[in-house]
């Protein structure tokens, strides 16, 4: 079994990543470009974010074919280019699998729309609505309802959780099931490394699909019937079934509003369903009950609040024996330097605080484009934006939460997920080294301050301190499969934690905070690392990290 535990995985959403052929986006040969800033990190599996044939709805977790390549990236002869030089260098590509739905334009939904008998109308969720509306009160994930008119069908309606473009797959039904297995035979079978497997809890929905509390007005949240429902363990592990007697391959399930109790069992080491799982409670503490749109905290955190999380995922998952994939960054989510540190005066010491953290974790840390130079949000106004799910989410706040505009579009510029797909900053030319053509999205501003060739001969560098993270945590299994405990679990401003085996004994500190934390614990040891150059004994100045050998 391929040794997941013990990977560094980098994600590249790469219509952001470099472009090679001057159209302003990035696609597989300007990845293969900068294969060697990858390999000097020390990534081991590249996590690609879908490159299939999508009409981009919602940028290509939207899928019309699973087994070709969007001519956006290039041809399918690209990619196995850049898988070749990938395992050259001993580097492996997991690939972005969306089973939960596929767009509107997939073959499959073609035939639906074109023939009102089509047998594939049992492969999707097309339900008679009632009392002329909706079959449900579900609103869905991007705002809205849930369905979409059927239009063959007056009084039909067929069931799309994210985008009304974006529709569910029915798998109840065995056809489904085998094509998605038939989808990941054909990428094992090109070479692939396995799966990023998005939104993977969501592909059992309650059986008759009842509303949610019907007593209630409008749309409702139904997450008790749309996620983590038990049916989905039982799909998950006859898919793996299916799969692992002839392919060794890593499996990282995308696990949204998932618990500790469910991942337990998606992730658990003998349950024969996922390796591992991503979950979003760290980068929902500031929201509401309903995602990172719900204003209703006011987006206001705290680092006690912090702190429960990440040791309460921490020492769950040691004890009940399931792993989880740790990250700062994604695709999804705003820069953490913006949102959870300071992006001005402590940019540097934010970026290395978080990138010690995530990498020191028990669990796989993903490292994600352009948080290794220490990129930062972006203002945009609404013309700029390009995200679908900004783009609605304004619309409902105004049209469902009756919010005035100003506001409306405050919250999205402050949360949107285009902050963290601007063009990677390679450098300070124009465009920032991304491409010498209009990029698809606005450039950050700040491209010639922060970019990789400038951090490359900083004193401070951020890269450099990513590099010797990764070569630590690649030489300590103290930091894979270690013992996690807990440190100063009441310390207002520090984060601190050790990890251990019988190899050796590091103790982490890391200050949350702007202002300098004083503590009061025994370090004895060696300091291997420290973001600032001269190391205060029982003192951490703002966003200091530090590393320390005990043994």
């Amino acid at each position: 079994m391929m040794d997941y535990k013990n990977k560094i995985i980098y994600q590249i959403w790469p219509r952001s990543f470099q472009d090679s052929n001057h159209d302003g986006i990035g696609d597989l040969k300007g990845i293969l470009r900068r294969l060697d800033h990858l390999q000097d990190l020390g990534v081991d599996l590249i996590w690609l974010s879908p490159v299939y044939c999508s009409p981009n709805t919602d940028f290509g977790y939207d899928i019309s074919d699973y087994y070709n390549i969007h001519p956006d990236f290039g041809t399918m002869a690209d990619f196995d280019a850049l898988l070749a030089e990938c395992k050259k260098r001993g580097m492996g590509i997991v690939m972005d699998l969306v089973a939960n739905h596929t767009s509107d334009q997939h073959p499959w939904f073609q035939a639906c729309l074109n023939d009102p008998n089509s047998p594939y109308r049992d492969c999707y969720y097309f339900r008679e609505g009632v009392n002329d509306k909706e079959p449900n009160n579900w609103i869905s994930m991007f705002g809205g309802s849930a369905w979409t008119k059927d239009p063959l069908k007056p009084h039909s309606w067929y069931l799309t959780t994210f985008t009304p473009h974006q529709c569910d797959l029915n798998w109840e039904n065995p056809r489904v099931r085998e094509e998605i297995a038939n989808v990941m035979r054909f990428w094992l079978d090109k070479g692939v490394s396995g799966f990023r497997m998005d939104v993977i809890n969501t592909i059992a929905k309650q059986p008759g699909l009842p509303s949610w509390h019907p007593e209630k007005k409008g749309y409702q949240f139904a997450k008790e019937f749309m996620t983590n429902l038990p049916q989905s363990h039982a799909y998950i592990q006859e898919l793996i079934g299916k799969l692992a007697d002839d392919y060794d391959f890593i499996t990282i399930g995308e696990g949204m509003m998932a618990d500790n109790d469910a991942c337990a069992l998606y992730a658990g080491e003998q349950r024969g369903e996922l390796n591992m799982m991503i979950v979003f409670d760290l980068h929902l503490q500031d929201c509401g009950p309903l995602g990172k749109y719900d204003f209703r905290k006011l987006y206001h955190w705290t680092i006690p609040g912090f702190k429960s999380i990440i040791f309460r995922w921490q020492t769950d998952s040691q004890k009940r024996n399931y792993w989880v994939a740790n990250y700062m960054n994604n695709h999804d989510q705003p820069r953490s330097i913006s949102r959870f540190g300071n992006d001005r005066q402590y940019r540097v010491e934010s970026a290395k605080a978080f990138a010690l953290m995530n990498l020191t974790l028990r669990g796989t840390p993903l490292v994600y484009q352009g948080e290794e130079i220490g990129m930062t949000n972006c203002h945009l106004e609404q013309d700029e934006w390009r995200d679908y799910e900004a783009i609605n989410i304004y619309d409902t706040l105004q049209t469902m939460m009756h919010l005035p505009k100003v506001i409306a579009r405050k919250i999205v510029q402050r949360m949107t997920r285009d902050h963290a797909r601007t063009p990677v900053q390679w450098d300070d030319s124009e465009y920032a080294g991304f491409s010498d053509h209009q990029p698809w999205i606005k450039v950050n501003p700040n491209y010639k301050q922060i970019n990789l060739k400038s951090d490359l001969v900083s004193e401070t560098s951020i890269n450099r301190w990513y590099k010797q993270v990764i070569a630590l945590r690649k030489a300590y299994s103290a930091f894979n499969t270690g013992a996690m405990k807990p440190v100063l679990v009441h310390h207002k401003q520090i984060l601190a934690y050790q990890r251990s085996d019988e190899q050796a004994e590091f103790l982490i500190l890391i200050n949350l905070s702007g202002s300098p934390a004083r503590f009061d614990l025994k370090t004895e040891g060696r300091v291997l690392m420290d973001s600032y150059a001269d190391p205060q004994p029982r003192l951490l100045r703002p966003y200091e990290a530090r590393l320390i050998q005990i043994r």
